[in-house]
């Protein structure tokens, strides 16, 4: 019985150190995927809002569509930081069960890539289907999305207005400088002083 006992359990533990030697080693792997995914969400949150910026006074709907976008990019891109924090956290502190949930958060990380990138062969022109199509269902607030869109477009007048201001003042400048100070003699003044000439002449003469 207890020659079971010690074959079982030797058989365990050679089970389970394999187990935590092969999850050690594909921590510092896991960490790199998963700041490169973080970085490829922040270049598409940068560019969903230059498309919205783009877009705020001339079609407001694709706009509104950028931003939800946007917004759930930053969703996904807050689950990321929390992944690398476990992932750093496994790590630190080398368990076989930080080990075990930091291979469940990359397969669930791989899952929720894979279906961005199926997205991104959609057309701009995106349905609200879009946000519920990888399994969450994410809701966001219109009048927070109404309220950003009006700072969009308050900034593109502002920008508008600033070069309109730098436009204008140089040719303010030159006009200024190239009048002269004092008005230039019409044709009929200088007949006139030509006249004025000849009378004081004249008197002179008698």
């Amino acid at each position: 019985m207890s020659l079971y006992v010690k074959i079982f359990s030797g058989g365990e533990k050679v089970g389970m150190k394999h187990c935590h030697e092969d999850g050690t080693e594909k921590l510092p792997e896991g960490e790199e995927l998963l700041l490169s995914k973080e970085e490829f969400l922040k270049k598409k949150i940068d560019q969903e809002l230059l498309f919205a910026k783009k877009n705020c006074r001339t079609n407001r709907r694709v706009a509104l569509q950028a931003l939800r976008r946007k917004k759930w990019y930053e969703k996904h891109l807050k689950y990321i930081d929390c992944a690398v924090k476990a992932v750093r956290s496994a790590h630190e502190h080398i368990l076989l069960t930080a080990a075990a949930a930091f291979r469940d958060i990359v397969n669930k990380v791989n899952d929720l890539f894979k279906d961005i990138t199926e997205e991104q062969d959609v057309a701009q022109d995106v349905s609200d289907t879009f946000y519920t199509s990888v399994g969450f269902a994410v809701e966001f607030d219109e009048e927070e999305l109404l309220a950003e869109l009006e700072r969009l477009e308050k900034n593109m007048d502002d920008t508008l207005f600033e070069d309109r201001i730098e436009e204008i003042v140089p040719c303010l400048q030159v006009s200024s400088t190239a009048s002269p100070s004092h008005p230039a003699k019409t044709e009929e003044d200088e007949v006139e002083d030509e006249l004025d000439y000849l009378r004081r002449w004249a008197n002179e003469t008698l």
